[in-house]
């Protein structure tokens, strides 16, 4: 009798433990129907689901034919998967050989071949000095030894291969390796950071880090042309506190084949290649600078897309959407979405929208829109949280990789432990006022009550 009533009195104590954390849990879910929004776990449990310390999406891409391939970076792996949209499930396709990141390098070749950038794990907690001695710029220059610290013995990060029409038609565990072809080290010691390539995709044009090294390297002959260091300044701009500020984009120019990317002091450059040269344009990102900080800095470009009419658009580190002129060099500043700074993600939808994720390091995302009919500006369709209970449910605090599928969904990969792929499909929008109106009634969201006038 005394077992059942200790059991009766614990069964009692943790309903209502569990009830006072569900009471002051506030759920916060979009600002747009909900049933617009789910997520897709990384494989099947307790079979070939992606170990959640390796599951941080990290890049995504659009495939020709027609399904959504990603990466993850993690602690110790990095794997490769795709969403199938015939069978409306994620499939893993195994280990990237041994890298632990990929960072917003997929690329589709020739043939539809996919071309993946690895490294190190971009998103791995950094061992910083506390105590250290200096003074001019004392900070930066340890926290410039901290971050190379990482790659003190690393070989470089490989470029890959991988053909889906062979390596889809494998069944793949979590022990399996993916089945890609090593193509080389590029720059030895670095992770690549940024691809995009040449208008016949024979080149591909990348940046690493943390060097900051610009190279070419020939798919062919497998060989690398390094241009070295294109920024003059070790600048930390943020809004990480430990990332060293390098471009995290390129675009190529599918009418000249001219790179661009940003360079010193928030310009963006340009590579010619019939000249062979990286010059300076007079095109600059907003942002914050070093005359309103009490250190040199300045913001990078975070994302390039282009829209069916060939506009260019590019988000930077500092939060601001912009559209590029290339022919005029003219820098145009539509806007930014958030008083924070970031704009992980960018994409051009398939509905005169661009869709674009905000946040900064270890902070709550949000997705937004931008009008491209020029009627709306920017609307904010708030977190990506999906309330499916009592079967599942996540709230999700960052991402960051976005692609546009080809009807128009929207995937954004979470880059938190136990990652997953997040689909919203476009509808009428956000609810009237931007407001979910059943979300938790707080002070600042609370209707404003009529003021009477002068007595």
């Amino acid at each position: 009798m005394k077992i059942i009533m200790k059991y009766i009195w614990f069964s009692l104590a943790l309903v209502i433990i569990y009830s006072e954390s569900t009471y002051a849990q506030r759920w916060v879910d979009p600002h747009f129907d909900t049933h617009r929004v789910d997520y897709r776990d990384l494989g099947y449990p307790a079979t070939n689901l992606i170990p959640a310390d390796n599951s941080q999406i990290t890049a995504l891409l659009t495939h020709s034919d027609g399904f959504i391939y990603g990466a993850t970076s993690g602690k110790t792996q990095s794997y490769l998967f795709y969403y199938n949209r015939y069978i409306n499930k994620v499939r893993p396709l195994g280990k990237i050989a041994d890298t632990k990141g990929v960072y917003h390098n997929l690329l589709e070749g020739n043939k539809g071949k996919i071309y993946i950038g690895g490294g190190l794990n971009m998103l791995a907690p950094l061992k910083l000095t506390s105590d250290f001695k200096g003074k001019d710029r004392a900070i930066e220059y340890q926290l410039w030894k901290d971050i190379c610290g990482p790659y003190s013995g690393y070989e470089g990060g490989h470029i890959y291969m991988y053909d889906p029409k062979t390596g889809n038609t494998n069944v793949y565990r979590n022990e399996d390796v993916c089945p890609v072809v090593d193509l080389g080290i590029p720059v030895a010691a670095n992770t690549i950071y940024a691809m995009i390539f040449n208008n016949d995709r024979t080149k591909i044009y990348g940046i690493t880090y943390p060097d900051a090294h610009f190279f070419i390297f020939d798919i062919k002959s497998k060989k690398t042309r390094g241009f070295g260091d294109i920024l003059t300044e070790r600048v930390f701009g943020g809004p990480e506190r430990h990332w060293r500020s390098v471009p995290r984009a390129l675009y190529c120019s599918p009418k000249t084949g001219c790179v661009y990317t940003s360079g010193d002091n928030g310009l963006i450059v340009c590579y010619d290649p019939e000249k062979d040269v990286i010059t300076p344009t007079q095109m600059r990102l907003p942002g914050e600078y070093f005359e309103g900080l009490n250190s040199y800095a300045y913001p990078v470009v975070e994302n390039f897309d282009m829209n069916n009419e060939g506009e260019i658009y590019a988000g930077t580190s500092d939060g601001y959407l912009i559209k590029l002129d290339i022919e005029n060099e003219e820098t145009i500043i539509l806007g930014k979405p958030r008083i924070m700074r970031r704009l992980r993600a960018m994409k051009v939808g398939n509905d005169s929208n661009i869709y674009m994720i905000s946040g900064e390091f270890e902070r709550t995302c949000k997705l937004h829109t931008y009008d491209l009919s020029g009627k709306k500006g920017f609307s904010e369709l708030g977190p990506l949280s999906v309330e499916r209970s009592p079967y599942y449910a996540r709230r999700p605090y960052e991402f960051d990789a976005m692609a546009i599928g080809h009807d128009g969904s929207v995937f954004c990969g979470e880059s938190d432990r136990g990652g997953k792929l997040f689909i919203y499909i476009p509808g009428p929008g956000v609810f009237k006022g931007h407001l979910n109106p059943q979300n938790p009634p707080l002070e600042r969201m609370k209707p404003m009550k009529p003021i009477p006038g002068p007595k």
